[in-house]
């Protein structure tokens, strides 16, 4: 379903995109909503990286009750010492 939208921009710039768009041979509304569909797309594709981390399935070998902070700094530790 298609909707109705007035929006309101300068004359100069209503003027360039109509010429934009006559040369691609596209309307000026369909410009707009690709626009505006690749910034939707493009705030879908921008996602937290703790966001992804815990939709991730834990590796069988880790015990979800560890506390794994505290198990990173004890490796560590051993590792390279204090």
């Amino acid at each position: 379903m298609k909707t109705r939208l007035n929006i309101t921009i300068e004359d100069t710039v209503l003027a360039y995109i109509k010429s934009y768009a006559a040369a691609r041979q596209v309307s000026v509304s369909q410009i707009i909503e690709d626009h505006l569909k690749s910034i939707a797309r493009s705030a879908e594709q921008k996602r937290n990286i703790l966001e992804v981390v815990d939709e991730m399935d834990a590796p069988i070998s880790i015990n979800a009750d560890q506390d794994l902070v505290k198990a990173y700094h004890e490796a560590r530790s051993e590792k390279y010492g204090s």
